[in-house]
């Protein structure tokens, strides 16, 4: 009885799991980082990771919310948002003075770039593969004013990750 109580103090106190649920620690694990290695407690017998998609997809979304928020000195109230697994961003150039499709342009080319595996720079990496790994598709909303800034237009351009093509079962 005695050994039975002590396998179960070590089973239940041994187990640790650290919940990947933020993109900066998803970032670590796009990077190689060994997160089960750098997040287990010293006391962990058997140390587990799991991930959270839904939490890392928010995570992601409110990071590009924020900074490009701050691009735009906050005029808007929001300029990004998900819908499952699809994300929206506010195209910049509706704020300043650049070509709507340079921007989506160097959007479609980060994605096809992560795709080929072909980025060099952590942060890209970081960026476009939490993109192309979380999200089926990345909606860029262009939106422009008429002469007297009343009349707004948003034309859409969607980008598809092919992350379930990619991905299939294996995608969070």
């Amino acid at each position: 009885m005695r050994r039975l109580i002590i396998a179960l103090v070590t089973v239940l106190t041994g187990c640790s799991e650290h919940k990947v649920d933020t993109f900066p620690e998803w970032c670590e694990q796009i990077a190689g980082v060994d997160i089960q290695k750098k997040y287990a407690p010293f006391w962990a017998v058997f140390p587990g990771v799991s991930f959270h998609g839904d939490a890392i997809r928010d995570s992601y979304t409110d990071f590009l919310d924020k900074s490009h928020l701050e691009k735009v000195q906050n005029r808007v109230p929001k300029m990004a948002w998900r819908e499952g697994a699809q994300l929206h961003l506010i195209n910049l150039s509706s704020f300043f003075d650049t070509e709507p499709n340079r921007v989506i342009a160097e959007w479609r080319k980060g994605i096809e770039l992560d795709i080929a595996d072909q980025l060099k720079d952590p942060s890209d990496v970081c960026l476009y593969r939490t993109l192309t790994s979380m999200f089926d598709s990345l909606h860029i909303h262009s939106m422009e004013a008429d002469a007297l800034g009343q009349r707004w237009t948003d034309a859409v351009t969607v980008i598809p990750t092919e992350r379930q093509k990619r991905l299939g079962s294996k995608r969070l």
